[in-house]
């Protein structure tokens, strides 16, 4: 337990614990321990008032009859915030179910939120068994268990810590309040729950983007799903962020066996795209459907109008963790009213001219008619990228794409693909020895899987296999394609890497969701370093989970999209959603409607999800798949 600070007992019985606990603090820490019960009634239970005097003795607070559902109430602790609250074998007395147990939890958690600091944590004693968590071995059923990481979440707390609870410890504890008698608790395997604070989910207004094209303004409304996540720079120079990490050593490793020159992302964010015939977005192997369309205005640059932008405005978005402003390169974002004080148009049609850039490698024939290119120097590329994806812990709307782009001559230079093949091959395998601290998971995790030639194009896929974390295996981290120099007559081959450091982050870390690469909470920083790749450990254990399904029919002639009905799902909660299967679907015969049944998985991997908070997205989501879609609720 961390010494110093304050530290608030609730619901004491004889006082044992909190003079136990006492003798074991340092001086420097203030313990103020409370029962719920009178003094004289106290006084009742063997050794309390033996307990209540060593604690006054030595400086700590008592005090009687405080309802630890009400803290804020009590006289001696209105307007106090403490560091640290503990409530040991919490019980409503006599044979209490589980429902009301449960009750009381809540109710404690919603105290203990106004008289906590924001750094403070609450401890939580259960007899085995009662948490309704993994930890508890064996597991009761949840329907049996107090649901304790379920009852704090309804006060924005999230279980970080789990630890036995070790009676020994304590010289002179002995508990009471069995059944409301004079009697132990079957302290036994009882567990420790230590909660924190989470951030809250903010709400999310819309914003509108400023970037240039050529010489034109665009201004475009930011998808509401993508706000939170379109303008973190987590590529700067100084961000700790673990894509700049895995980026920056990357292109290290490559440099050692190639030469390597580095470009600055100075492409803009928006792409003018036309529909292809093959589905296919130009350039690259990304489909339509998967493409983000903004509503955007096009304003022609205006020599007597200023260029100089306004400082960028977040106000609807939560306090940055990281750098949130764009610079000069990128543009900058800002809400709508501050558009209509600078005359900006609103933008209320849909646009289906432009959209978010969903690759890299669309700027490829941009590299090779720089004026200072040159044959046989890879040029590396990254920054963040963007497409429609179905909602599962390792399929991302956004991720930040390493693209190396080379040109050789086949005659003059036919020995330069192989080494470049292999340079990447080993910078990948490198970093994986330095992540699992044994060569001997190298060829066990990282295997080059796929080879194939495609007419006079060749292309390989870098996968990982067999990982010891189940969830994030078969997943292909670095493409590399080959094929003949088609912008001009030359003979030269165009070699084209992509890579996602995000997947190669959260392999590398340990990091088991997509979601958490994007946290704004700063222990997830905390935890990464720059120079080893120690595995994250989740600040929030065992995070509650709830299910709902939702049935309509599809009014609409055709297919329905399914990468728009995920991304409608993603915007509605919040990335709440972890998971999102199709359950059913059939065709009604007589009106040739298609029905579809699906089931989301609410579960928030670094905030504290209520079930309340669920069921409100899934009505909302409710009422959005009616108006986007125009479709038949079931």
């Amino acid at each position: 337990m961390t010494q110093g600070g304050s530290t608030l007992l609730v619901a004491e019985g004889n006082f044992s614990f909190a003079s136990s606990l006492y003798s074991r603090m340092d001086t420097g820490t203030r313990v103020i321990a409370t029962c719920y019960e009178s003094e004289n009634e106290i006084s009742k239970h063997e050794n309390a008032t033996k307990n209540i005097t060593y604690l006054l003795e030595k400086g700590a607070e008592v005090y009687f009859q405080v309802d630890c559902t009400k803290l804020q109430d009590c006289p001696h602790l209105k307007g106090r915030l403490f560091d640290r609250i503990i409530f040991n074998f919490p019980h409503c007395g006599r044979k209490a179910g589980v429902k009301k147990n449960r009750e009381l939890l809540a109710k404690f958690f919603l105290s203990c939120a106004d008289v906590l600091t924001s750094k403070g944590d609450v401890h939580v004693t259960l007899c085995k068994g009662q948490g309704g968590t993994a930890a508890d071995q064996p597991m009761r059923a949840w329907h049996n268990s107090w649901q304790v990481v379920a009852m704090a979440a309804r006060a924005g707390f999230i279980l970080s810590q789990v630890q036995m609870f070790d009676c020994s410890q304590y010289y002179g504890y002995t508990s009471t309040g069995y059944r409301s008698q004079d009697k132990p608790f079957h302290v036994d395997q009882a567990l420790t729950h230590v909660f924190t604070r989470s951030l809250p989910f903010s709400e999310i207004k819309p914003v509108v983007m400023e970037t240039r094209i050529g010489s034109e303004h665009c201004f475009f409304h930011i998808p509401e799903e993508l706000v939170e996540k379109i303008n973190r720079n987590f590529l700067q120079k100084s961000s700790r962020h673990p894509v700049n990490i895995i980026d920056k050593l990357l292109r290290k490793q490559i440099a050692d066996t190639v030469n390597v020159q580095e470009l600055e992302d100075n492409f803009p964010v928006l792409l003018k795209q036309c529909p292809q015939p093959d589905g296919a977005c130009a350039g690259s192997e990304v489909c339509q459907t998967e493409l983000y369309w903004v509503s955007c205005s096009n304003l022609e640059e205006d020599k007597s109008r200023s260029t100089d932008c306004p400082e960028p405005q977040c106000c609807d978005v939560p306090p940055p963790i990281f750098d949130r402003s764009f610079g000069n390169k990128s543009g900058q974002i800002m809400d709508c009213t501050i558009m209509k004080q600078l005359g900006i148009p609103d933008l209320s049609e849909d646009c289906r001219s432009y959209c978010l850039r969903p690759t890299l490698t669309g700027y490829v024939t941009d590299i090779l008619r720089k004026p200072d290119f040159r044959v046989g120097v890879i040029y590396a590329l990254s920054g963040p990228v963007f497409r429609k994806c179905l909602i599962r812990p390792q399929m991302m709307p956004v991720f930040h794409e390493m693209v190396l782009v080379g040109a050789f001559n086949s005659e003059k230079d036919p020995d330069f693909l192989s080494p470049f093949m292999c340079s990447v091959e080993r910078a990948i395998s490198f970093l994986v020895k330095s992540a699992s601290g044994a060569p001997s998971c190298i060829d066990k995790n990282l295997k080059l899987i796929t080879f194939k030639e495609e007419g006079s194009g060749k292309s390989w896929n870098i996968c990982f296999q067999d990982m010891e974390h189940r969830e994030i295996t078969d997943l292909t981290v670095a493409k590399l394609v080959c094929t003949p120099n088609k912008q001009s007559n030359s003979e030269f081959n165009v070699c084209v890497t992509s890579i996602n450091l995000d997947l190669l982050s959260m392999v590398l870390y340990h990091v088991s969701d997509w979601r958490m690469l994007w946290t704004f909470d700063e222990r997830f920083l905390n935890q990464i370093s720059a120079t080893e790749f120690k595995p994250f450990s989740a600040f929030s254990l065992y995070p509650p989970t709830y299910s709902h399904d939702v049935s309509f029919w599809f009014n609409e002639n055709g297919e329905l999209d399914e990468l728009e009905l995920h991304a409608v799902v993603r915007r509605v909660s919040r990335d709440s959603v972890k998971e999102m299967k199709l359950m059913d679907s059939f065709l009604h015969t007589e009106s040739k409607r298609m029905s579809y049944c699906y089931r989301l998985t609410y579960q928030s991997c670094d905030k504290a999800l209520s079930y309340q908070q669920a069921l409100e997205m899934q009505l909302h989501l409710r009422d959005e798949l009616q108006k986007h879609f125009q479709v038949t609720l079931r």
